[in-house]
This record gives C-alpha cells, sequence and structure tokens, in this order.
C-alpha cells in the first residue's frame, strides 16, 4: 500500500518536471495574437509568477504596469515602432536605487528585472498565452505615457494574449557544448 502511494507521489513529480523543459523548450516569442480577453486567473498566477521570482538580496526592486486601455497599448506602439494587436502590454519598471549593489558597484536592477520577466514568459506560456519580449522602444515615451518617475527605469515590456500564430521548436541555438564549459 505505502509502495503503491510512493509511486503514484513519484509519478506526479516526474510528470511535472518533464512538463517543465516543455514549456521551457517550446516557449517561443509570440508577434500576433488573437481579439481575445485574457481570463482573470491565468492573468494573476502570471503575475504571481513574477512576484515570486528571485532577486538579489530579495530587493525585489520593480513593479509591473498591466495595461488594458487600447489607447495606451497605441500609445506605447507608438514608443515602439510597432502595431502590437494585443489585449495586455505588460510593462517592467525597476527602481535602481530600491536594488542591490555588489561592492564592486555593479548594479543588480537588470538582472532582477530580467529574471521576473523570464518567469512572466514561461508562465504565460503554460497558461497558453503568448509574450514577446521587447527592449527597442523609447523608454522616456514610455515613461510619460505611463506617468513613471524618473528615476525609474523601463527596461522591458511585453504584448501578453493568446496567440494568433503557431510556431515549431526552437531550431536555431547554439549547442550545449559551445556554451558550457566544465573545469
Amino acid at each position: 500500500m505505502g509502495d503503491t502511494l510512493l509511486f503514484k507521489k513519484l509519478q506526479i513529480i516526474f510528470v511535472n518536471f518533464m512538463d517543465f523543459h516543455e514549456v521551457i523548450r517550446n516557449r517561443r516569442s509570440i508577434r500576433k495574437y488573437q481579439d481575445k480577453n485574457v481570463d482573470k486567473e491565468k492573468l494573476q498566477k502570471i503575475l504571481e509568477a513574477a512576484r515570486l521570482a528571485p532577486s538579489a538580496m530579495n530587493r525585489q526592486p520593480y513593479q509591473l504596469f498591466v495595461v488594458t486601455k487600447k489607447e495606451t497599448i497605441s500609445m506605447i506602439n507608438s514608443a515602439c515602432n510597432q502595431n502590437w494587436e494585443t489585449p495586455i502590454m505588460i510593462v517592467m519598471v525597476s527602481n535602481p536605487k530600491e536594488a542591490w549593489v555588489r561592492d564592486d558597484g555593479e548594479e543588480y536592477w537588470l538582472a532582477d528585472a530580467a529574471i521576473a520577466m523570464q518567469q512572466i514568459s514561461l508562465a504565460a506560456h503554460n497558461e497558453g498565452l503568448g509574450t514577446c519580449w521587447i527592449a527597442a522602444f523609447k523608454e522616456e515615451e514610455v515613461k510619460e505615457i505611463l506617468g513613471i518617475d524618473l528615476n525609474s527605469r523601463v527596461p522591458f515590456l511585453s504584448p501578453l494574449g493568446y496567440p494568433a500564430e503557431s510556431k515549431g521548436p526552437i531550431t536555431n541555438r547554439k549547442s550545449l557544448g559551445s556554451l558550457v564549459r566544465y573545469e
């Protein structure tokens, strides 16, 4: 009886482990979205994934702006020179003054924001939604549009919605051997 319960628990752990790797392997940047609102429960799970992201010294020096107003998304599109037709735009806002700074002066606000944004991307894919990291935009314009403090930084933003395109698995990555070095 005990062995059966242990086996079932191990099966669940194995399935979850495999699902995690499938999410990583199959997540792609999505640039076309369906005209469909994102389920609030799914959005909350995605935002919770960002909240749980690790950060240097647990400072969590960022906020997420969840933009749903079409007019505001359109203005952000202009700052990106894009025309994202998406129900949600997530804007990552970092406060460098709240971030941990290493003894040599290296600031970690950007790394912390990147970790949280990656968690958003993976959680969104897990929920059947798409994202696309955007770093090419006019930061000062986005700050002005959203009324973001001038001392804050906007390192990334991402559309979020149900994909209107499907993409196959990632194929153009460097080999593991070219990226990893053992000493």
